[in-house]
């Protein structure tokens, strides 16, 4: 028996009767074309996240600097009301207990 898949192959594995060379320099360009668009596409990638890090320093910076005021304001209050924080606080440990205890 004979493999009828085999018949008119040549040995250099080309059966389109091109160039290895050709072929090897089309597969070498296609290959420069691809290392190329991954470069471009992890630079805007890079530079995506450069961006997202500088805006969200920027939000934690404003978080920081908003937190002082409101510090000052939630101390005042306990210095003014002790026994009202005393209830808020017994009130709020109740709470998560039973939340935690469930669990």
């Amino acid at each position: 028996m004979q493999n009828a898949s085999m018949q008119g192959s040549t040995p250099s594995g080309t059966s389109s009767g091109q160039d290895p060379e050709a072929v090897l320099d089309r597969a070498s360009a296609k290959l420069s074309n691809l290392t190329d668009s991954a470069q471009q596409t992890i630079e805007r990638f890079s530079q995506a996240a450069s961006e997202a890090a500088t805006r969200l320093g920027d939000k934690g910076r404003d978080f920081w600097e908003a937190q002082g005021p409101a510090l000052d304001k939630a101390r005042n209050y306990m210095r003014e009301h002790p026994v009202a924080t005393i209830g808020i606080a017994v009130a709020v440990g109740l709470i998560l207990s039973k939340r935690l205890s469930r669990r």
